[in-house]
């Protein structure tokens, strides 16, 4: 039987794996000589990006919407709308609307972007256009 086709641990490819060598019979053993990046350097790598996703870019459309409308993005509202933005990320969600007690707030996920901006008073005839989903967040 050819050995490219043997499954678990009976295939000579994969006992070779585990000491040591390649699927082409080479030492996968880095020698000190040679760069290369580790698997924990790359796993660092992931972990580090992902925290920095807790973070959220605010358009200059949205800046200028908060502060006509005296709407302050203090520290519960950064924690509310980034708790927003990880929920609808993992629900697949693009473009949503993120109520909160400071007002709605529409928001891109994939970017992580904050749009738009208002309060209550400013939804005119209460409709919302061009979203998804919404993210209610009375905290």
């Amino acid at each position: 039987m050819d050995p490219r086709l043997m499954i678990g641990s009976r295939s000579p490819l994969l006992r070779g794996l585990t000491n040591g060598t390649n699927l082409n019979g080479y030492s996968s053993q880095k020698t000190n000589n040679q760069k290369g990046v580790s698997f924990q350097d790359l796993l660092n790598g992931v972990l580090d990006d992902s925290s920095k996703n807790e973070e959220f870019h605010i358009s200059s459309h949205a800046q200028k919407r908060l502060n006509e409308r005296n709407i302050t993005m203090d520290s519960d509202l950064k924690s509310s709308l980034s708790e927003a933005f990880d929920e609808l990320e993992a629900k697949g969600a693009k473009d949503s609307l993120v109520l909160t007690r400071e007002g709605a707030f529409v928001v891109n996920v994939p970017s992580r972007t904050l749009i738009t901006a208002m309060g209550f008073n400013e939804m005119r005839d209460n409709i919302v256009t061009n979203i998804d989903s919404v993210n209610l967040k009375f905290v």
